[in-house]
């Protein structure tokens, strides 16, 4: 049978040759890399060989419930430094601001709720002025 299926390519003449001669070293070249993956290991021990390690400190953040969405624990927020003119440090107020949102994934809509939510505690703004969240996103000083 296989000199009939050769004979048949050479009848066909030199293209079809040449499309065999491709397809197969196409064919060769999958085969040898669907062995090398399926013999080659993920480096994983195999569970006898390794001595469980056993700890003594005891999970402080315990997993939460089936189906519910998992929330961070609380990170103490630094104190926002104050300004030499009154109010609190604009950059470190963004920085705070910035950490918070990272954190939480969310944008506060006012800067009362950054505050509220943050739990942070900001220094009272300049007689006449109040924070706001700009367009930008940043927590800006404006007339009031």
């Amino acid at each position: 049978m296989f000199k009939s299926i050769s004979a048949l390519f050479e009848k066909l003449g030199p293209m079809r040759t040449s499309f065999r001669l491709i397809r197969t070293r196409q064919l060769t070249l999958v085969l040898i890399g669907g062995t090398v993956l399926a013999t080659s290991g993920c480096g994983q021990k195999k569970p006898g060989a390794t001595s469980p390690v056993v700890s003594s400190q005891t999970d402080t953040n315990p997993a939460p419930a089936v189906g519910q969405p998992y929330t961070p624990p609380p990170m103490a927020a630094p104190p926002v430094a104050t300004a030499p003119n009154g109010g609190a440090d604009l950059k470190d107020l963004n920085h705070a601001y910035i950490r918070w949102v990272v954190q939480t994934h969310q944008r506060a809509k006012t800067f009362e709720e950054f505050v509220a939510g943050s739990g942070i505690s900001v220094p009272a703004a300049p007689v006449g002025k109040k924070y706001v969240i700009d367009k930008a996103g940043f927590i800006a000083l404006v007339n009031q």
